[in-house]
């Protein structure tokens, strides 16, 4: 080697100085952002107004017993703009239409994103007419007593149900009138078949390509719409909510209030996790590439799981936990920034004495490197894992019976909490982990053998549909969980979904 040239050993010792000042300058980095979100927080409460009542207009409020349509408004036309498309609403028909427009740019570049747990936020909605929605229902548990020895083997093969256009007797000359008429017709099939299969796929339904189409089926089969339960989603017609347009995968899952730990952790009181009996997910427009929609046979899931594992889990039951760490994965910062930002502002009687509400179980401790933390490419924040801090939430049971049929379902999103670890490399996956994950009920960790003999499983039984524009799936989010695949999207085309919540069909 050249005199002049630094050693192996040299270089390592650079990269690892390299690292060092890395870390000093995420620390200083943090501080000017606290520091920013204080001032911030005192700005916004010195400039804090209450809306004139004036302003605030509950015209076409929905209800439950208005099945068939709107009240009627005052003739207008508006416009609302999402990714590429333009939505056209006629207050006298109450109709969103899509329309030409410009495109928007839109990023091209298409990666293989990792599933993750989205950072949802709960909006406070003040919208007049979403306040006249029914609440969500809150989760019907019924787990005493399960025999898991007595759990049958055998489980659906024709999941999901799907009905075409000839199966309802459409044809394409047929008017939106006539389509409607006969969905009305074939309703009490519908619903028997998501009865019995838990998910159905009404296909290429030419009517439900819009959103005023879309909401007419929906009341033509009498689901009685209800608030989404974790009241974050954009709003494009009261009822129907847009689907998170995150190009990231997502993986199955149920739609709780208790859907992430993270959404939980500020709430000033502990209240039983509310859920939607019914979903329906609708196509307005695929993405370029991907994006096909995931969903999963809770029944099954069960019937086909090792016995041995689902027992262990059944009998010490569950924790959902939040995990952090000085970077990795997730900085313990987020705590410190959620307080400021949701409970800082509010009259919490626990305000001062906790950063998140005290009846969550705490712990914090110190652990061993990452295996390759001394490889000299790995990345130098791998050097911070040394320290957890995790905030474990209220147990419950990983299986549920369904309260129509008493079928035992799998009941939890551990799939969506364990595919967060698809961010990290391989050699990196098991030992930094999740931002999210389950813990059992005495706060011991659950194997990870046990852990990928889930995710194995998932992945096995899940369908994934390839929706099309009009394509509607009814869910009994009892029964199916569900959830996307990575989608890229393009300049001149947007994947748009909407979905529906609802607490029963009358």
């Amino acid at each position: 080697m050249h005199p002049l040239l630094p050693s192996q050993r040299q270089r390592a010792e650079l990269r690892r100085c390299q690292g060092l000042h890395s870390i000093r300058g995420f620390f200083i980095a943090i501080g000017i952002l606290l520091f920013t979100i204080s001032f911030r927080l005192i700005k916004v409460q010195r400039q804090i107004s209450v809306t004139p009542p004036s302003r605030i207009q509950a015209k076409n409020a929905i209800g439950p017993q208005d099945r068939r349509g709107l009240s009627r408004g005052i003739s207008r036309l508006s416009t609302r703009r999402s990714g590429s498309i333009v939505f056209l609403k006629d207050n006298t028909k109450h109709r969103y239409k899509l329309a030409s427009s410009a495109p928007i740019q839109q990023r091209t570049s298409f990666t293989e994103t990792r599933a993750f747990v989205p950072g949802v936020t709960r909006l406070k909605v003040d919208d007049p007419k979403y306040q006249k929605l029914p609440d969500c229902p809150s989760i019907k548990w019924d787990t005493e007593g399960i025999e898991i020895d007595n759990i049958p083997h055998s489980f659906d093969t024709n999941f999901p149900a799907v009905l075409g256009q000839s199966d309802l007797a459409i044809s394409q000359n047929d008017d939106a009138k006539a389509q409607l008429a006969k969905i009305g017709k074939h309703r009490d099939k519908i619903l028997k078949l998501l009865k019995e299969h838990g998910a159905i796929l009404l296909q290429t339904q030419s009517i439900s390509q819009d959103v005023e189409g879309y909401r007419d089926v929906l009341r033509e089969l009498g689901l009685v719409a209800c608030k989404d339960p974790l009241a974050a989603r954009k709003s494009l017609d009261n009822e129907v909510k847009k689907v998170v347009p995150n190009t990231a995968g997502l993986g199955l899952h149920h739609d709780r209030s208790d859907y992430a730990p993270r959404n939980n952790l500020y709430d000033e009181l502990i209240e039983e996790p509310k859920m939607p009996q019914f979903s329906a997910f609708v196509c307005f427009q695929p993405a370029c590439e991907g994006g096909e929609f995931r969903i999963l046979d809770g029944v099954r899931m069960v019937r086909e799981m090792d016995r041995n594992i689902l027992k262990r889990l059944y009998e010490k039951r569950i924790r959902s936990a939040e995990v952090y760490g000085l970077w990795l994965p997730q900085s313990v910062f987020n705590v410190f920034a959620g307080w400021a930002i949701k409970v800082l502002p509010e009259n919490f009687d626990w305000k001062w004495s906790s950063f998140v509400n005290p009846t969550f179980k705490s712990r914090s401790f110190f652990k061993a490197p990452p295996d390759g933390w001394q490889d000299p490419t790995s990345p130098p924040q791998i050097l911070t894992d040394i320290w957890r801090y995790e905030i474990l939430l209220q147990e419950q049971s990983p299986i549920n019976r369904h309260p129509q049929t008493g079928e035992v379902v799998w009941f939890n999103n551990i799939h969506l909490w364990e595919g967060d670890k698809i961010q990290w490399k391989k050699k990196f996956k098991n030992s930094i982990g999740a931002r999210s994950k389950a813990v059992y009920a005495d706060g011991s960790y659950i194997s990870q053998d046990d852990l990928d003999h889930i995710v194995e499983l998932t992945e096995k039984n899940e369908v994934k549909i390839l929706m099309q524009p009009g394509d509607v799936v009814l869910v009994d989010n009892y029964r199916v969980l569900h959830g996307r695949e990575s989608f890229k999207n393009s300049r001149n085309q947007s994947r748009l979904h909407a979905v529906t919540f609802g607490e029963e069909f009358i």
